[in-house]
């Protein structure tokens, strides 16, 4: 099974097959409709004649006429419903996506198509067989789902849609950052370019006031050789481009200034990205540290409901009640050496004594 993620949510896409057989389902329905309600038109058909006479021929084919127009009306509306909107009600499902649980959504936002979506996928199966060709792609998309932007998925209500797995923090944070420094790159290039312009200001004022120069120079040789209808020529032309050269001035300035303020901008921006990174790296910490925390908790908890505390415990006693035991058996194993000794002495003893009191009554006896 296909999955394809839309809009931040994971979709199961469906089979071609099972498309297949919900098209062949609505087809089946439609055509079902057509003959109930042509069976009915024929009923009717068949008690007006009945009710009919002869006189009234006239009317009689009027009604007849009446009644197949009215049916080939009927005919074209459900049929042309049918195939071209069937799709576009709330769920994105017609009646065959319905029964096999099938749902047609939006690809730019995962939510399901409308009327217009469902008219121009049906409406591109003009394009036979190129439609069926491109069903084969990777999307399982036909030529109307790829003009439409829609996708046909499996159908789950929208409690069991299977999310996207939340991005850790540190990822989040991460992108963020990377987010802020690409804008600030954008802004030092308009800077940039704002400084282009307000040196394209200055450059044409720079160079109207040359030609200005130049014009009062020209007017002065003109006029010490004498030509005065020159010399004035050549001070209106000084005059023109000191007229610009004020423009070029003004534009400047106020070019300047622009410039100033987004520089001042630009600063403000960089020192709250520095922040943002120090924030950045104090947040990962304190994420670190609850994950930390929350993790030896987790195995606390994990120990304490386990029973190896008790196991330790108990093994503890044994050792203890064994040490006991062996103890006790060695003072009472001393003990009885200690009485061994006694009851084997006591005896060399009262031999020793029976000896002295036959040796007494031998010598007696001598």
């Amino acid at each position: 099974m296909k999955f394809i993620e839309i809009a931040g949510k994971k979709f199961k896409l469906a089979s071609r097959m099972t498309r297949l057989y919900a098209l062949f389902i609505d087809i089946a329905v439609l055509g079902a409709v057509q003959s109930v309600f042509g069976l009915l038109l024929s009923v009717v058909a068949i008690l007006f004649l009945e009710d009919a006479s002869f006189n009234m021929f006239g009317k009689l084919m009027a009604g007849i006429v009446g009644l197949s127009i009215f049916a080939s009306l009927f005919t074209a509306v459900l049929w042309i419903f049918g195939l071209f909107f069937i799709d576009g009600f709330r769920k994105g499902q017609g009646i065959g996506k319905k029964l096999l649980s099938l749902q047609v959504v939006r690809l730019k936002d995962g939510k399901p198509c409308n009327f217009k979506d469902a008219f121009v996928r049906r409406f591109a199966g003009i394009f036979q067989p190129f439609d069926l060709l491109w069903f084969l792609g990777k999307n399982q998309q036909r030529l109307g789902d790829k003009f439409a932007e829609t996708v046909v998925v499996q159908y789950e209500p929208e409690s069991e849609q299977t999310e996207v797995e939340t991005e850790d923090p540190e990822s989040v944070l991460e992108s963020v950052i990377v987010e802020m420094k690409n804008r600030l790159s954008a802004a030092r290039e308009k800077v940039a370019a704002s400084i282009g312009v307000e040196k394209q200001f200055q450059d044409a004022y720079e160079g109207a006031v040359a030609q200005a120069e130049q014009w009062q120079a020209r007017a002065l040789i003109t006029l010490k050789a004498g030509r005065e209808d020159l010399a004035r020529e050549d001070l209106e032309k000084r005059n023109e481009y000191r007229r610009l050269a004020d423009q070029y001035k003004t534009q400047w300035g106020d070019q300047k200034q622009i410039v100033r303020d987004l520089s001042d901008l630009l600063e403000h921006l960089q020192q709250k990205m520095m922040e943002a990174e120090g924030k950045k790296t104090a947040v990962v910490a304190k994420h670190r540290n609850v994950d930390a925390e929350a993790h030896l908790r987790e195995m606390l908890k994990e120990i304490q409901d386990s029973k190896a505390l008790e196991t330790l415990a108990k093994m503890d006693q044994d050792a203890t009640e064994a040490a006991t035991l062996a103890k006790t058996a060695a003072e009472v194993d001393v003990a009885y050496q200690d009485a061994k000794l006694e009851r084997e002495f006591s005896s060399y003893a009262e031999e020793a004594s029976l000896d002295k009191d036959l040796a007494e009554l031998k010598t007696k006896i001598q």
